[in-house]
Protein backbone atom coordinates (compact mmCIF):
# COMPACT_ATOMS: atom_id res chain seq x y z
CA UNK A 1 0.00 0.00 0.00
CA UNK A 2 1.41 3.34 -1.06
CA UNK A 3 1.05 6.31 1.25
CA UNK A 4 0.67 9.66 -0.47
CA UNK A 5 2.74 12.64 0.46
CA UNK A 6 -0.32 14.42 1.84
CA UNK A 7 -1.27 11.43 4.00
CA UNK A 8 2.29 11.17 5.21
CA UNK A 9 2.31 14.82 6.18
CA UNK A 10 -1.02 14.41 7.93
CA UNK A 11 0.22 11.40 9.88
CA UNK A 12 3.36 13.22 10.86
CA UNK A 13 1.29 16.19 12.04
CA UNK A 14 -1.01 13.92 14.02
CA UNK A 15 1.97 12.14 15.58
CA UNK A 16 3.53 15.46 16.49
CA UNK A 17 0.26 16.66 17.98
CA UNK A 18 -0.09 13.40 19.93
CA UNK A 19 3.50 13.67 21.12
CA UNK A 20 2.86 17.20 22.37
CA UNK A 21 -0.32 16.13 24.11
CA UNK A 22 1.42 13.22 25.84
CA UNK A 23 4.22 15.55 26.87
CA UNK A 24 1.71 18.03 28.29
CA UNK A 25 -0.17 15.32 30.16
CA UNK A 26 3.11 14.15 31.64
CA UNK A 27 3.91 17.74 32.56
CA UNK A 28 0.48 18.06 34.16
CA UNK A 29 1.11 14.98 36.31
CA UNK A 30 4.54 16.28 37.29
CA UNK A 31 3.04 19.69 38.01
CA UNK A 32 0.45 18.14 40.33
CA UNK A 33 3.26 16.68 42.46
CA UNK A 34 5.39 19.80 42.21
CA UNK A 35 2.58 22.16 43.20
CA UNK A 36 2.01 20.27 46.42
CA UNK A 37 5.70 20.16 47.32
CA UNK A 38 5.60 23.54 49.09
CA UNK A 39 3.29 25.59 51.30
CA UNK A 40 5.30 28.76 50.75
CA UNK A 41 3.03 31.05 48.75
CA UNK A 42 5.75 32.97 46.89
CA UNK A 43 7.58 29.80 45.91
CA UNK A 44 4.28 28.23 44.83
CA UNK A 45 3.50 31.12 42.51
CA UNK A 46 6.89 30.63 40.88
CA UNK A 47 6.20 26.92 40.31
CA UNK A 48 2.78 27.65 38.84
CA UNK A 49 4.21 30.28 36.51
CA UNK A 50 7.14 28.11 35.40
CA UNK A 51 4.78 25.18 34.71
CA UNK A 52 2.27 27.25 32.73
CA UNK A 53 4.90 29.18 30.76
CA UNK A 54 6.92 26.08 29.96
CA UNK A 55 3.90 24.09 28.80
CA UNK A 56 2.64 26.69 26.33
CA UNK A 57 6.04 28.14 25.38
CA UNK A 58 5.40 31.65 26.71
CA UNK A 59 8.28 34.12 26.94
CA UNK A 60 6.96 35.87 30.02
CA UNK A 61 4.04 35.68 32.43
CA UNK A 62 2.48 36.57 35.74
CA UNK A 63 0.29 34.65 38.16
CA UNK A 64 -2.17 36.80 40.10
CA UNK A 65 -4.05 35.81 43.25
CA UNK A 66 -7.47 37.01 44.34
CA UNK A 67 -7.38 39.19 47.45
CA UNK A 68 -9.11 38.04 50.63
CA UNK A 69 -11.93 40.56 50.16
CA UNK A 70 -12.40 39.61 46.50
CA UNK A 71 -12.03 43.20 45.29
CA UNK A 72 -8.65 42.96 43.57
CA UNK A 73 -5.96 40.63 42.28
CA UNK A 74 -2.32 40.88 43.24
CA UNK A 75 1.07 39.43 42.43
CA UNK A 76 4.59 39.77 43.76
CA UNK A 77 7.41 40.59 41.34
CA UNK A 78 11.14 41.06 41.83
CA UNK A 79 12.62 44.32 40.57
CA UNK A 80 16.37 44.36 41.15
CA UNK A 81 16.87 43.71 44.85
CA UNK A 82 13.32 44.73 45.79
CA UNK A 83 10.14 42.68 45.96
CA UNK A 84 7.15 44.64 44.68
CA UNK A 85 3.45 43.87 44.89
CA UNK A 86 1.26 44.62 41.86
CA UNK A 87 -2.43 45.18 42.58
CA UNK A 88 -5.27 45.40 40.05
CA UNK A 89 -8.91 46.13 40.93
CA UNK A 90 -11.37 43.62 39.48
CA UNK A 91 -12.36 44.68 35.99
CA UNK A 92 -9.27 46.79 35.32
CA UNK A 93 -6.98 45.67 32.52
CA UNK A 94 -7.08 42.30 30.81
CA UNK A 95 -6.16 40.31 33.93
CA UNK A 96 -8.68 42.24 36.02
CA UNK A 97 -11.40 41.53 33.46
CA UNK A 98 -10.64 37.79 33.52
CA UNK A 99 -10.73 37.79 37.33
CA UNK A 100 -14.11 39.52 37.28
CA UNK A 101 -15.80 37.45 34.57
CA UNK A 102 -14.00 34.12 34.90
CA UNK A 103 -13.70 34.00 31.10
CA UNK A 104 -10.43 33.39 29.21
CA UNK A 105 -9.10 36.14 26.95
CA UNK A 106 -6.81 35.20 24.03
CA UNK A 107 -5.29 38.01 21.95
CA UNK A 108 -3.21 37.04 18.87
CA UNK A 109 -1.93 40.59 18.21
CA UNK A 110 -1.77 42.77 21.31
CA UNK A 111 -1.25 46.11 19.56
CA UNK A 112 -4.38 45.62 17.45
CA UNK A 113 -6.57 45.02 20.49
CA UNK A 114 -8.05 48.12 22.22
CA UNK A 115 -8.02 46.33 25.59
CA UNK A 116 -4.22 46.21 25.60
CA UNK A 117 -2.35 49.03 27.38
CA UNK A 118 1.09 49.51 25.73
CA UNK A 119 2.39 51.80 28.49
CA UNK A 120 3.90 48.86 30.38
CA UNK A 121 5.90 47.89 27.29
CA UNK A 122 7.15 51.45 26.98
CA UNK A 123 8.38 51.45 30.58
CA UNK A 124 9.99 48.00 30.45
CA UNK A 125 11.26 47.85 26.88
CA UNK A 126 9.49 44.51 26.38
CA UNK A 127 7.37 44.07 23.21
CA UNK A 128 4.15 42.16 23.74
CA UNK A 129 2.94 40.25 20.70
CA UNK A 130 0.31 37.80 21.92
CA UNK A 131 -1.55 37.35 25.21
CA UNK A 132 -3.29 34.45 26.91
CA UNK A 133 -5.08 35.34 30.13
CA UNK A 134 -7.07 32.58 31.88
CA UNK A 135 -8.78 32.20 35.25
CA UNK A 136 -7.54 29.88 37.99
CA UNK A 137 -10.70 28.24 39.34
CA UNK A 138 -11.15 25.85 42.23
CA UNK A 139 -13.39 22.79 42.19
CA UNK A 140 -16.41 24.94 43.00
CA UNK A 141 -15.76 27.18 40.00
CA UNK A 142 -14.67 30.13 42.13
CA UNK A 143 -11.91 32.30 40.66
CA UNK A 144 -8.91 32.29 43.03
CA UNK A 145 -6.32 33.70 40.62
CA UNK A 146 -5.36 34.47 37.03
CA UNK A 147 -2.72 33.20 34.57
CA UNK A 148 -1.36 35.94 32.30
CA UNK A 149 1.07 34.63 29.66
CA UNK A 150 2.78 36.66 26.94
CA UNK A 151 4.36 35.88 23.56
CA UNK A 152 4.01 32.23 22.67
CA UNK A 153 7.10 31.06 20.83
CA UNK A 154 6.13 29.95 17.33
CA UNK A 155 3.04 32.08 16.94
CA UNK A 156 -0.20 33.08 18.72
CA UNK A 157 -1.61 30.98 21.54
CA UNK A 158 -3.72 28.00 20.46
CA UNK A 159 -6.80 26.15 21.69
CA UNK A 160 -4.59 23.44 23.17
CA UNK A 161 -2.87 26.09 25.32
CA UNK A 162 -6.23 27.17 26.72
CA UNK A 163 -7.15 23.53 27.41
CA UNK A 164 -3.88 22.92 29.26
CA UNK A 165 -4.32 25.97 31.49
CA UNK A 166 -7.88 24.87 32.20
CA UNK A 167 -6.59 21.46 33.30
CA UNK A 168 -3.77 23.02 35.34
CA UNK A 169 -6.19 25.44 36.96
CA UNK A 170 -7.78 22.98 39.40
CA UNK A 171 -4.38 21.67 40.59
CA UNK A 172 -3.06 25.22 40.99
CA UNK A 173 -6.19 26.38 42.84
CA UNK A 174 -5.98 23.51 45.32
CA UNK A 175 -2.30 24.20 45.98
CA UNK A 176 -3.00 27.93 46.40
CA UNK A 177 -5.80 27.31 48.89
CA UNK A 178 -3.64 24.88 50.86
CA UNK A 179 -0.84 27.45 51.02
CA UNK A 180 -3.27 30.16 52.12
CA UNK A 181 -4.65 27.92 54.87
CA UNK A 182 -1.09 27.20 56.01
CA UNK A 183 -0.27 30.93 56.06
CA UNK A 184 -3.45 31.65 58.01
CA UNK A 185 -2.59 28.94 60.54
CA UNK A 186 0.90 30.39 61.05
CA UNK A 187 -0.56 33.88 61.48
CA UNK A 188 -3.12 32.57 63.98
CA UNK A 189 -0.34 30.87 65.94
CA UNK A 190 1.65 34.10 65.96
CA UNK A 191 -1.36 36.07 67.17
CA UNK A 192 -2.02 33.53 69.91
CA UNK A 193 1.58 33.85 71.11
CA UNK A 194 1.25 37.63 71.07
CA UNK A 195 -1.96 37.55 73.06
CA UNK A 196 -0.48 35.19 75.65
CA UNK A 197 2.55 37.44 75.97
CA UNK A 198 0.33 40.50 76.42
CA UNK A 199 -1.83 38.74 78.99
CA UNK A 200 1.31 37.66 80.83
CA UNK A 201 2.44 41.28 80.98
CA UNK A 202 -0.90 42.34 82.39
CA UNK A 203 -1.06 39.63 85.03
CA UNK A 204 2.38 40.65 86.21
CA UNK A 205 1.59 44.36 86.36
CA UNK A 206 -1.85 44.48 87.94
CA UNK A 207 -1.99 44.77 91.76
CA UNK A 208 -1.14 41.59 93.65
CA UNK A 209 -4.47 41.88 95.45
CA UNK A 210 -7.72 43.15 93.93
CA UNK A 211 -8.70 44.85 97.21
CA UNK A 212 -6.96 47.40 99.40
CA UNK A 213 -8.00 49.12 102.64
CA UNK A 214 -7.10 52.74 103.41
CA UNK A 215 -8.53 54.08 106.67
CA UNK A 216 -12.33 53.79 106.45
CA UNK A 217 -12.15 53.33 102.67
CA UNK A 218 -12.14 50.03 100.81
CA UNK A 219 -10.79 49.85 97.25
CA UNK A 220 -11.56 47.00 94.84
CA UNK A 221 -10.56 46.56 91.23
CA UNK A 222 -11.19 44.19 88.34
CA UNK A 223 -9.87 43.79 84.82
CA UNK A 224 -11.48 41.41 82.33
CA UNK A 225 -10.33 40.92 78.76
CA UNK A 226 -12.36 40.66 75.62
CA UNK A 227 -11.14 38.09 73.08
CA UNK A 228 -7.94 40.02 72.49
CA UNK A 229 -5.31 41.28 74.93
CA UNK A 230 -6.08 44.41 76.87
CA UNK A 231 -4.83 47.97 76.85
CA UNK A 232 -6.71 48.66 80.09
CA UNK A 233 -4.95 49.20 83.39
CA UNK A 234 -5.69 49.86 87.05
CA UNK A 235 -3.37 50.15 90.03
CA UNK A 236 -3.09 50.82 93.75
CA UNK A 237 0.26 52.26 94.80
CA UNK A 238 1.93 54.08 97.68
CA UNK A 239 2.82 57.75 97.27
CA UNK A 240 5.76 59.59 98.77
CA UNK A 241 3.34 61.64 100.87
CA UNK A 242 2.05 58.51 102.62
CA UNK A 243 -1.23 58.63 100.70
CA UNK A 244 -2.60 55.73 98.72
CA UNK A 245 -2.56 56.23 94.97
CA UNK A 246 -5.28 54.82 92.72
CA UNK A 247 -5.11 54.86 88.93
CA UNK A 248 -7.07 53.63 85.94
CA UNK A 249 -6.08 53.94 82.30
CA UNK A 250 -6.92 52.84 78.78
CA UNK A 251 -4.42 52.53 75.92
CA UNK A 252 -5.83 52.90 72.41
CA UNK A 253 -6.05 49.58 70.58
CA UNK A 254 -5.49 46.03 71.78
CA UNK A 255 -2.82 43.36 71.62
CA UNK A 256 0.82 43.25 72.55
CA UNK A 257 1.49 46.83 71.45
CA UNK A 258 -1.18 48.23 73.78
CA UNK A 259 0.01 46.00 76.63
CA UNK A 260 3.58 47.25 76.17
CA UNK A 261 2.43 50.87 76.34
CA UNK A 262 0.48 50.06 79.47
CA UNK A 263 3.56 48.43 80.98
CA UNK A 264 5.66 51.50 80.21
CA UNK A 265 3.04 53.85 81.68
CA UNK A 266 2.81 51.77 84.86
CA UNK A 267 6.59 51.78 85.28
CA UNK A 268 6.72 55.54 84.77
CA UNK A 269 3.83 56.11 87.16
CA UNK A 270 5.36 54.07 89.97
CA UNK A 271 8.83 55.56 89.48
CA UNK A 272 7.68 59.19 89.41
CA UNK A 273 5.27 58.62 92.31
CA UNK A 274 8.33 58.12 94.50
CA UNK A 275 9.77 61.49 93.48
CA UNK A 276 6.84 63.93 93.17
CA UNK A 277 3.79 64.60 95.32
CA UNK A 278 1.56 66.62 92.97
CA UNK A 279 -0.62 64.53 90.64
CA UNK A 280 -0.62 67.06 87.75
CA UNK A 281 3.18 66.99 87.77
CA UNK A 282 3.05 63.19 87.77
CA UNK A 283 0.90 63.26 84.60
CA UNK A 284 3.22 65.85 83.02
CA UNK A 285 6.23 63.59 83.45
CA UNK A 286 4.45 60.46 82.18
CA UNK A 287 3.09 62.34 79.17
CA UNK A 288 6.46 63.80 78.18
CA UNK A 289 8.02 60.33 78.13
CA UNK A 290 5.14 58.68 76.25
CA UNK A 291 5.00 61.49 73.69
CA UNK A 292 8.56 60.59 72.67
CA UNK A 293 7.86 56.87 72.38
CA UNK A 294 4.34 56.46 71.00
CA UNK A 295 3.83 56.36 67.22
CA UNK A 296 1.04 55.65 64.77
CA UNK A 297 -1.53 57.77 66.59
CA UNK A 298 -1.46 55.62 69.73
CA UNK A 299 -2.35 57.35 73.00
CA UNK A 300 -3.48 56.62 76.57
CA UNK A 301 -6.05 58.03 78.98
CA UNK A 302 -5.20 58.00 82.69
CA UNK A 303 -6.95 59.05 85.90
CA UNK A 304 -4.86 59.37 89.05
CA UNK A 305 -6.17 59.90 92.56
CA UNK A 306 -4.58 60.15 96.01
CA UNK A 307 -6.43 59.13 99.17
CA UNK A 308 -5.28 60.23 102.62
CA UNK A 309 -5.87 57.26 104.97
CA UNK A 310 -6.14 59.53 108.03
CA UNK A 311 -8.45 62.29 106.77
CA UNK A 312 -10.06 60.61 103.72
CA UNK A 313 -9.16 63.67 101.65
CA UNK A 314 -9.07 62.85 97.94
CA UNK A 315 -7.06 64.74 95.33
CA UNK A 316 -7.07 63.88 91.65
CA UNK A 317 -6.12 64.70 88.05
CA UNK A 318 -7.28 63.17 84.78
CA UNK A 319 -5.59 62.92 81.39
CA UNK A 320 -8.60 62.58 79.10
CA UNK A 321 -10.13 59.60 80.94
CA UNK A 322 -13.83 58.81 81.29
CA UNK A 323 -15.46 60.87 84.06
CA UNK A 324 -15.09 59.22 87.46
CA UNK A 325 -18.40 58.92 89.33
CA UNK A 326 -18.56 60.37 92.86
CA UNK A 327 -21.46 59.31 95.06
CA UNK A 328 -22.29 61.76 97.88
CA UNK A 329 -24.15 59.89 100.63
CA UNK A 330 -25.50 63.06 102.30
CA UNK A 331 -27.53 64.06 99.24
CA UNK A 332 -27.73 60.79 97.26
CA UNK A 333 -26.42 62.54 94.14
CA UNK A 334 -23.71 61.37 91.76
CA UNK A 335 -21.18 63.90 90.50
CA UNK A 336 -18.61 63.53 87.72
CA UNK A 337 -14.87 64.13 87.94
CA UNK A 338 -14.02 65.17 84.38
CA UNK A 339 -10.71 65.44 82.55
CA UNK A 340 -8.20 68.07 83.66
CA UNK A 341 -6.08 67.74 80.51
CA UNK A 342 -5.70 65.94 77.17
CA UNK A 343 -4.84 62.29 76.64
CA UNK A 344 -1.26 61.12 77.18
CA UNK A 345 1.29 60.56 74.45
CA UNK A 346 0.19 63.04 71.76
CA UNK A 347 1.90 66.32 72.66
CA UNK A 348 4.64 67.04 75.24
CA UNK A 349 4.37 69.94 77.70
CA UNK A 350 0.64 69.45 78.23
CA UNK A 351 0.60 71.15 81.66
CA UNK A 352 -2.11 69.13 83.38
CA UNK A 353 -4.33 70.73 85.97
CA UNK A 354 -5.61 69.38 89.27
CA UNK A 355 -9.25 68.56 89.91
CA UNK A 356 -11.05 70.11 92.87
CA UNK A 357 -10.21 68.03 95.92
CA UNK A 358 -12.78 66.82 98.46
CA UNK A 359 -13.19 64.64 101.52
CA UNK A 360 -14.89 61.26 101.33
CA UNK A 361 -17.49 61.13 104.10
CA UNK A 362 -19.07 57.99 105.64
CA UNK A 363 -21.13 56.22 102.97
CA UNK A 364 -19.49 58.11 100.06
CA UNK A 365 -18.06 56.23 97.11
CA UNK A 366 -16.17 56.53 93.83
CA UNK A 367 -16.41 54.49 90.64
CA UNK A 368 -13.58 54.48 88.09
CA UNK A 369 -14.20 52.70 84.78
CA UNK A 370 -13.13 52.27 81.18
CA UNK A 371 -15.46 52.46 78.19
CA UNK A 372 -15.97 48.69 78.18
CA UNK A 373 -18.64 49.40 80.82
CA UNK A 374 -20.65 52.12 79.08
CA UNK A 375 -20.22 50.90 75.50
CA UNK A 376 -21.32 47.28 76.02
CA UNK A 377 -24.04 46.64 73.40
CA UNK A 378 -27.39 44.94 73.84
CA UNK A 379 -28.35 42.48 71.05
CA UNK A 380 -30.36 45.26 69.37
CA UNK A 381 -27.27 47.50 69.38
CA UNK A 382 -28.23 49.87 72.21
CA UNK A 383 -25.27 50.65 74.49
CA UNK A 384 -25.33 50.19 78.26
CA UNK A 385 -24.58 53.90 78.67
CA UNK A 386 -23.82 56.31 81.48
CA UNK A 387 -27.31 56.38 83.01
CA UNK A 388 -27.44 52.60 83.43
CA UNK A 389 -23.98 52.59 85.03
CA UNK A 390 -24.96 55.35 87.48
CA UNK A 391 -28.17 53.51 88.35
CA UNK A 392 -26.39 50.23 89.18
CA UNK A 393 -23.68 52.10 91.10
CA UNK A 394 -26.23 53.92 93.29
CA UNK A 395 -28.28 50.79 93.87
CA UNK A 396 -25.36 48.81 95.31
CA UNK A 397 -23.05 51.47 96.72
CA UNK A 398 -23.91 50.64 100.36
CA UNK A 399 -23.00 46.98 99.88
CA UNK A 400 -19.27 47.66 99.58
CA UNK A 401 -16.69 48.05 96.84
CA UNK A 402 -16.55 44.41 95.74
CA UNK A 403 -20.35 44.19 95.63
CA UNK A 404 -20.49 47.26 93.38
CA UNK A 405 -18.13 45.62 90.89
CA UNK A 406 -20.03 42.32 90.98
CA UNK A 407 -23.35 44.09 90.41
CA UNK A 408 -22.01 46.03 87.41
CA UNK A 409 -20.54 42.87 85.90
CA UNK A 410 -23.83 41.00 86.40
CA UNK A 411 -25.80 43.85 84.83
CA UNK A 412 -23.51 43.92 81.81
CA UNK A 413 -23.86 40.16 81.29
CA UNK A 414 -27.65 40.50 81.38
CA UNK A 415 -27.58 43.55 79.10
CA UNK A 416 -25.47 41.81 76.45
CA UNK A 417 -27.44 38.54 76.76
CA UNK A 418 -24.25 36.76 77.80
CA UNK A 419 -22.44 37.43 74.53
CA UNK A 420 -18.63 37.75 74.68
CA UNK A 421 -17.57 41.36 75.32
CA UNK A 422 -16.24 43.35 72.40
CA UNK A 423 -14.06 45.55 74.61
CA UNK A 424 -12.06 45.18 77.80
CA UNK A 425 -13.75 45.94 81.11
CA UNK A 426 -11.82 47.58 83.94
CA UNK A 427 -13.47 48.92 87.11
CA UNK A 428 -12.30 50.33 90.43
CA UNK A 429 -14.70 51.07 93.27
CA UNK A 430 -13.86 53.06 96.41
CA UNK A 431 -16.40 52.91 99.23
CA UNK A 432 -16.27 54.45 102.71
CA UNK A 433 -17.83 52.57 105.63
CA UNK A 434 -21.15 54.10 106.72
CA UNK A 435 -20.02 54.45 110.32
CA UNK A 436 -16.49 55.63 109.50
CA UNK A 437 -14.86 52.55 111.00
CA UNK A 438 -11.58 51.28 109.49
CA UNK A 439 -12.02 49.02 106.47
CA UNK A 440 -10.42 45.59 106.39
CA UNK A 441 -9.36 44.01 103.11
CA UNK A 442 -9.98 40.32 102.62
CA UNK A 443 -6.89 38.10 102.40
CA UNK A 444 -5.83 36.97 98.90
CA UNK A 445 -7.69 37.94 95.77
CA UNK A 446 -5.41 38.56 92.84
CA UNK A 447 -5.70 41.41 90.44
CA UNK A 448 -5.10 39.31 87.35
CA UNK A 449 -7.48 39.61 84.44
CA UNK A 450 -10.20 37.04 84.20
CA UNK A 451 -9.70 34.43 81.53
Amino acid sequence: MTVSASDSARLLAENESLRKEVARQRLLVEASHSLHSTLDQDRLLGIILDTASGAVGAERGTVYLMSADGKEIWSRVVAGTESLVIRLPLGRGIAGAVAQTGETIRIPDAYKDPRFDPSTDKRSGFHTRSILCAPIKNRDGKVVGVFQLLNRRGGPFEDSDVEFLDALSVHAALAIENAQLHTAAIEKERQDREIKAAQGIQRALLPERATRASGPAMLAGMNELCEDASGDYYDFFDLRSGKLGVAIGDVSGHGLGAAMVMAEARALLRAFALAVTELPRLLDLINDFLAKDLTGGRFMTLFCGALDPDTSEFSWASAGHNPVLRYVAATGEVKELGATGRVLGIFPDANYGAGEGFTLRPGDALLLYTDGATEAPRPDGELFGDEQLVSVFKAHVHEGAEAVLAAIKSSLVSWTAGKPPRDDLTLVAVTVSRDGSPAVAAAGGGGAPAS
